[in-house]
């Protein structure tokens, strides 16, 4: 519940900074990544054997992960860069970009499903 209300708060965080700062012109937008590989799993405990295990079965699941992959960190970072060059970006204000693989489009895992999911694979 702690980690969604912190997701929410950053949403509106973004919306209410950009009202803000944009008078200034300064843009602010926020990424919002769904399941990256990288070292956060360990860093809360969970073993490299596991993370492996969730990342198969969500990645098998396309009605929890449509595009069928796991993102890797450059894609995150190319969104970043892409958010970063006002060039490109400059029409782009106070959003908040899902980067989920469309894991949003079809509500993906729920959080208190994933020790069910881990234990059944």
């Amino acid at each position: 519940m702690y980690y969604a209300m912190s997701k929410a708060a950053l949403d509106q965080f973004t919306r209410s900074a950009a009202i803000d700062l944009i008078q200034h012109g300064v843009r602010v937008n926020s990424v919002s990544p769904g399941v990256v590989v990288t070292g956060f799993g360990a860093a809360c405990g969970m073993s490299q054997s596991v993370m492996e295990k969730y990342c198969q079965f969500i990645e098998t699941h396309k009605e929890c992960l449509p595009c069928g992959k796991t993102a890797q960190p450059i894609d995150i970072a190319n969104i970043i860069v892409f958010l970063a060059d006002r060039k490109l970006s400059s029409y782009i204000i106070g959003q908040s970009i899902a980067a989920d693989g469309g894991s949003t489009l079809v509500m993906g895992i729920q959080a208190h499903d994933m020790m069910s999911i881990l234990a059944s694979t």
